[in-house]
């Protein structure tokens, strides 16, 4: 018998369907609502929302009788219960069940991210099929010059564990260690601006040594963001695990564009709308304009704590060349910000952030 009783006003208030709430037999359903609605009537529960909760719980049911009967039921649907415990039941088109334990869940246009200690899986809805055997594709088809790339890169860039279909969405999921955190989630914790600012160089860096490889093999990513981007602050080591399914063969027509990298693509690949390396090299950018607090970049010239050298580069249009870039930030940009390269240690780990949320 599934325990509903825990729920909060708020949790229900922002279930949108009634298979997140009920189950799918008719008995079962009727059994559940009779409990919601003791529990949750006006004249038994002291909770100032009370009223609008027991509506809600009734029209729900609802709309659950009329699905029950028409046999519109999604079977694949996420229980209630299993976002409060963040554990996502992935039903299989051959009916066996792959269980996901997450940390966060987060929506983005083609779906969700669930993000595990060990793991990050990507949910693709159907609709969005080509773009998913897009990335599938460009992830299976990382190739590396030499042992010596293989060594250097593999540590930024994803590796498949897993893929698999279910009766509403494609799920692939990529290999994580523990000590990765989700780059938007750092940011969100520090309230927009990290801290101690040492940090955005080796970051930076990182990404930049990825869009050097991604050059090299001819390749633009165009998904380059704060919700693509892992790092760990224990070893400095960034890891570009999403984003994947907007990948092009640069020259090529971008099939599409996730909305927050928009701002930052130069107007003339929107314009002609084929895959450019300078995509790649504005979006880091951009990344570095929000880690300092200001993603366009407007305000930051006026912030005196900041060094000018690093923003007056962030702020200017990159070279063209993600091998100039990497260079220059390298070898004069992080050198004048921060003087010479040293490891500065960054007392932050995943349950540090993950239990905030």
């Amino acid at each position: 018998m599934r325990n509903l009783t825990q729920l909060t006003a708020d949790k229900i208030l922002s279930i949108a369907i009634p298979e997140t709430l009920f189950s799918a037999s008719a008995q079962e359903a009727r059994q559940e609502y009779r409990t919601l609605a003791r529990l949750w009537h006006p004249d038994c529960q002291s909770e100032p929302n009370s009223i609008h909760v027991f509506a809600h719980i009734v029209e729900l049911y609802r709309l659950a009788q009329e699905k029950l009967v028409t046999g519109d039921w999604d079977l694949n649907c996420e229980k209630i219960e299993e976002q409060v415990a963040r554990l996502r039941r992935f039903k299989l088109t051959d009916n066996s069940v792959v269980t996901c334990k997450y940390r966060i869940c987060q929506p983005f246009e083609l779906g969700k991210m669930y993000v595990s200690e060990n793991s990050v899986s990507f949910e693709i809805e159907n609709q969005f099929e080509e773009l998913f055997e897009q990335g599938r594709r460009r992830i299976h088809a990382i190739r590396f010059k030499n042992d010596a790339m293989a060594l250097e890169m593999s540590k930024y860039l994803p590796q498949i564990i897993r893929e698999f279909k279910t009766s509403s969405a494609r799920v692939l999921i990529v290999r994580k260690t523990p000590d990765q955190i989700l780059l938007s989630d750092i940011i969100k914790h520090f309230n927009g601006r990290l801290s101690p600012i040492e940090h955005v160089g080796w970051i930076l860096n990182n990404l930049l040594n990825i869009a050097c490889y991604l050059e090299w093999a001819g390749l633009t990513h165009n998904g380059i963001t704060a919700n693509t981007v892992f790092v760990s602050p224990l070893r400095h080591c960034s890891m570009l695990l999403g984003g994947w399914w907007y990948a092009t063969k640069a020259g090529e027509p971008l099939a599409f564009l996730p909305e927050d990298a928009v701002p930052s693509v130069p107007p003339d690949v929107l314009r002609t709308k084929r895959a450019d390396h300078r995509t790649d090299l504005e979006l880091i950018r951009s990344i570095g304009r929000q880690l300092l607090g200001d993603a366009t970049g407007a305000s930051l010239t006026f912030d005196k704590s900041l060094p000018p050298t690093l923003v007056e580069w962030l702020q200017l249009p990159s070279s063209g060349s993600a091998i100039e870039d990497y260079k220059t930030l390298k070898r004069e940009i992080l050198t004048d910000a921060f003087g010479p390269p040293r490891f500065v240690n960054w007392k932050l780990d995943a349950d540090t952030i993950y239990k905030e949320k």
